[in-house]
């Protein structure tokens, strides 16, 4: 008794390893695509829900997909609605991991387990992840046959699924208890587990060594669609609102489809509940395996179908329910779920830093309009320097950390790793632009305090300089934004012309010194303004060059878009 209890838990143990290996080499070898693919091509509800089904059904986790999806509503690259649509589809690409274990192929389990192992050994990082996919696969088999060769040994484990049989009685009459007892329990299960394709494989397991019928295991297939939204439920915990209805959505789309297809168990046609009729005319002469994973697969479609054309509605359900005011959702664009695809989380990186060096460049820009452009806008902006300082400074923290952790997951492509550095360098220099923000804001105060001026010449060419200094911000920020050849030498040519208005403007204002039409102290005051234009204009020219650097290998990537989450789509602290 014990040796068998201990071979089913062994080949349970096995059977979800196997499972989960596969589900990673696939993730490994495809991932990155198909992450981009959900990102890009969930333009309408009827794409997102093919996208969503291809996506799951390569990768062969909907929990992963879920997961993707509440990251990217969470960093706002994604709107509820299409996010719904995704998760409607996913729910179908499932059914594949059912369909897939409802083969009886125990012949290829060694042989793949075999070829998995010297493929996983190879250097090829390529091959490995197969290697993975071809492992899992043999494991999943494996753990499969240890079962179907024990369960039948432990009487204890049919005798407890008495307790939830649903067969019909000889009026076609399923339990309602039993019912909902077995959907229950294929809930409770897959929470525990967190994965409906295990849950469902094992169930196609027990109906194989007959302890259950395919009454009871539809049941428990349905519980299972149930209990595996509460991983996107714990991905969204922490999440914005918007994240949160996104996962609501999930679980209400699954416990709604289960309620609907239940309905079908006591609408009978003869003495078979219709919706088993339905199985059977689709199944014909299927044994009981293939059946269930055939009722997996028609529940998912037939839910995804009744939801489709109402997807806008139950968007706007979701947002009754989780109510949110959209002026102050802040999407998080370095989301730690986006960690898993560092394509995105990269692209996503650039977004945020886009961002700190849009405010770093309205800090600057704030400072040098004390002296000439001091209206009440700009004193009331000055007033909040510091704490756009600190904002700043929090910003690259954040970025650096983020990129730190993108870098301990250890599964970077080298044209992935070598951004982080330029990144890393980028995300420094619009610190110290903004940091330049309290040197020029004390210099110009001074100047204030002492009751000085510049001399008209002087004070044209700041406002000059100012100008071309606003230029530069903002051809650099558009190279974070749209990385074109165009871009790249505007910024270029633009540094160019500064730093030769700025050696023209030093001599100019050396030589009104020496003819004493400024007064010394305040030509030195001069100087030092133009040294911090020139400084932050180097900063402004390192960023955009490596802008140029690390978009290249964005392209290659697949074009993936940094800008999206608009400016606007994050909430301000101070504006």
């Amino acid at each position: 008794m014990i040796q068998s209890i201990l071979a089913v838990l062994g080949g349970v143990a096995i059977f979800i390893y196997g499972m989960t290996l596969m589900s990673d080499g696939l993730q490994k070898v495809a991932g990155s695509k198909m992450r981009s693919i959900l990102r890009l091509f969930a333009k309408n509800r009827f794409v997102a829900v093919l996208t969503g089904v291809g996506v799951t059904a390569v990768i062969q986790s909907s929990a992963a997909t879920t997961v993707m999806v509440v990251g990217f509503v969470n960093a706002g690259l994604l709107n509820l609605e299409q996010a719904i649509g995704i998760i409607c589809g996913a729910h179908i690409g499932t059914t594949v991991t059912g369909q897939l274990v409802a083969f009886n192929i125990g012949a290829v389990v060694f042989p793949a387990i075999i070829i998995g192992v010297l493929m996983s050994l190879m250097k090829s990082r390529l091959v490995s992840h197969w290697g993975m996919v071809v492992m899992g696969f043999g494991f999943l088999f494996l753990g499969m046959e240890l079962m179907k060769a024990e369960l039948p040994n432990l009487q204890f484990i049919q005798d407890a699924f008495q307790f939830f049989k649903c067969a019909p009685d000889e009026n076609g009459f399923m339990p309602p208890a039993a019912v909902l007892g077995a959907i229950a329990l294929g809930m409770i299960v897959t929470v525990v587990i967190q994965s409906s394709s295990a849950c469902t494989g094992i169930i196609i397991v027990l109906a194989s060594s007959q302890l259950v019928d395919l009454y009871t295991s539809v049941a428990l297939a349905l519980g299972s669609n149930i209990g595996t939204t509460i991983t996107a439920q714990i991905a969204a915990f922490s999440a914005n609102r918007v994240a949160k209805q996104a996962a609501l959505a999930h679980t209400l789309t699954q416990a709604i489809g289960v309620v609907l297809i239940a309905i079908f168990f006591w609408v009978r046609i003869g003495t078979e509940p219709l919706f088993f009729a339905v199985i059977r005319w689709c199944s014909p002469g299927a044994e009981t395996p293939r059946m269930i994973a055939n009722a997996h697969t028609i529940f998912n479609i037939f839910s995804t179908i009744v939801f489709l054309p109402f997807i806008p509605q139950l968007a706007r359900l979701c947002e009754r329910i989780i109510p949110v005011d959209r002026k102050e959702i802040k999407f998080q664009r370095l989301d730690p779920l986006l960690l898993a695809s560092p394509s995105i989380a990269l692209a996503q990186t650039t977004a945020a830093l886009r961002k700190m060096l849009q405010k770093a460049w309205r800090m600057v820009d704030c400072a040098i309009n004390i002296y000439n452009h001091n209206d009440e806008s700009n004193q009331r902006m000055v007033r909040q320097l510091e704490k756009r300082e600190e904002d700043v400074d929090q910003r690259q923290q954040e970025i650096a950390n983020y990129l730190a952790e993108l870098m301990t997951r250890g599964e970077l492509r080298p044209d992935e790793a070598s951004q982080i550095p330029l990144l890393l360098h980028c995300t420094n220099d619009a610190e110290r632009i903004g940091d330049h923000t309290a040197v020029i804001q004390r210099t110009l105060e001074q100047l204030a305090s002492e009751d000085r001026r510049f001399s008209p010449q002087a004070t044209a060419e700041l406002d000059g300089l100012h100008e071309q200094l606003r230029n530069l911000a903002d051809a650099t920020i558009l190279t974070l934004e749209k990385n074109t050849p165009e871009n790249v030498s505007r910024a270029k040519e633009i540094r160019r012309e500064m730093v030769k208005a700025l050696t023209d403007s030093e001599q100019e204002h050396l030589n009104r010194i020496k003819q004493g039409l400024c007064v010394p102290a305040v030509g030195i005051i001069y100087l030092e303004l133009l040294e911090e234009f020139r400084k932050i204009a180097h900063h402004f020219a390192n960023i955009a060059d490596r802008a140029e650097s690390f978009y290249e290998k964005l392209e290659k990537r697949g074009k993936l878009a940094v800008e999206g989450t608009s400016d606007n789509q994050e909430t301000q602290s101070f504006e």
